[in-house]
């Protein structure tokens, strides 16, 4: 029996058809990028999103995995885990770097929305005084008109987002009381430029979210 038809009857037996490596993919690409996304998915992500380069973690993960190909290939991939391509993510930015700007704006609305920095502060701190966007939120508005889609879906989205650092910070923010969708209309009105004047009462502020909608 030849070796073609024995490597049949193996795929046969086993259900699996061969992997087939895409064309424009280097060789190994997908094995460093799988290497990687095991890595990643042992790192705490909550620090790795407030700490960025000055995080051990990015550096020890970036020293071991120099070449950007593998953190894209995985920011880009739909099929991994949120957390993980929001790691890869936050790699590239601690290097200047970034993947497709729609796969990039996907990671990170996913991240705000499922609290993967376990904090607000990152995101910005919006219409109060101080860094509106955050390191976080900055990405999200850098990247332009590929994050509006991925915005506007979390625009129904009230889970709070109000954790921020210091007792006096803390207690000022709480009382705002931010949503997810609050952050995600605050950045579309910057990507389109519009002004969303703060409104402290919540149902102001939805109708204030209404009319923004209604111009994206």
């Amino acid at each position: 029996m030849t070796n073609s038809m024995l490597c049949l009857l193996l795929v046969l037996s086993t259900g699996c058809a061969p992997m087939k490596q895409s064309d424009s993919d280097p060789p190994g690409a997908s094995s460093r990028a799988d290497q990687l996304a095991v890595k990643l998915a042992t790192c705490n992500v909550g620090a790795m999103a407030t700490g960025l380069a000055a995080d051990p973690q990015v550096k020890a993960v970036s020293t071991e995995y120099p070449d950007s190909a593998p953190y894209v290939t995985v920011v880009e991939d739909a099929h991994r885990p949120e957390r993980v391509r929001f790691a890869a993510a936050l790699v590239l930015k601690s290097r200047a770097e970034k993947a497709e700007p729609k796969a990039t704006a996907q990671v990170f609305a996913a991240a705000l929305q499922q609290d993967l920095a376990g904090y607000a502060y990152p995101w910005g701190r919006l219409w109060a005084d101080g860094d509106p966007l955050g390191p976080l939120g900055a990405t999200l508005v850098e990247l332009g008109r590929p994050a509006v889609p991925a915005l506007i879906a979390l625009l129904d989205d009230a889970t709070p987002r109000d954790s921020y650092l210091g007792s006096e910070e803390a207690t000022d923010m709480a009382m705002r009381r931010y949503r997810v969708k609050d952050f995600a209309a605050f950045y579309l009105a910057r990507i389109i430029g519009v002004d969303l004047p703060w409104q402290r009462e919540l149902p102001k502020r939805d109708e204030a979210i209404a009319s923004l909608r209604a111009k994206l």
